[in-house]
């Protein structure tokens, strides 16, 4: 009678806890749906960044151009970081959170941004990074989370962090 006893309880507490799972899944589904809504995720893969710069051999001086290939693409969090870690792979960006308008991404490792890739180039990554993730309507400042070092300053960042008519 006792084993009977055990085994019904058993068998409710192990249904009871399949059942509360079930919701827990449920609910991150309808998170992530209402993520790609607001632009957070997107699943689609971009065939490029959104903007890049471009060097004006007669100026010398670099200017942003917006991609016409990706017109039409869903924009979001993950799928522009994953374009610019395509195009810049020694500089990893890893999504740390989503504030209101602000993006935060780490560089996973910033040593090739910071004393590697010269002053000029650090910029233009930052440039693209901050462009591209500014093209999602509802970011508007990118915090790039990174050691400091001789090129390049972590920080918060806009497109009116970047004057190209500067040396």
């Amino acid at each position: 009678m006792k084993i009977a006893k055990l085994f019904i309880s058993v068998l409710f507490c192990g249904l009871f806890f399949a059942c509360t799972n079930d919701r827990k899944e449920q609910k991150v589904v309808t998170d992530t749906t209402a993520l790609q809504h607001k632009g957070t995720v997107s699943s689609e893969i971009l065939s490029d960044i959104p903007w890049t710069a471009a060097l004006d051999t007669n100026t010398q001086q670099y200017t942003m151009i917006k991609n016409k290939l990706i017109e039409g693409e869903v924009l979001g969090v993950t799928n522009v970081l994953e374009a610019i870690n395509r195009k810049y792979p020694e500089n990893k960006l890893v999504l740390e959170r989503q504030n209101a308008d602000t993006v935060f991404v780490k560089v996973e490792d910033a040593s090739y941004l910071t004393q590697s890739s010269g002053s000029t180039g650090a910029r233009v990554f930052l440039a693209e990074s901050t462009y591209s993730l500014t093209e999602i309507p509802s970011v508007r400042v990118v915090f790039f989370n990174f050691k400091i070092g001789d090129h390049a300053t972590p920080g918060a960042y806009t497109r009116k962090s970047f004057d190209f008519s500067m040396p």
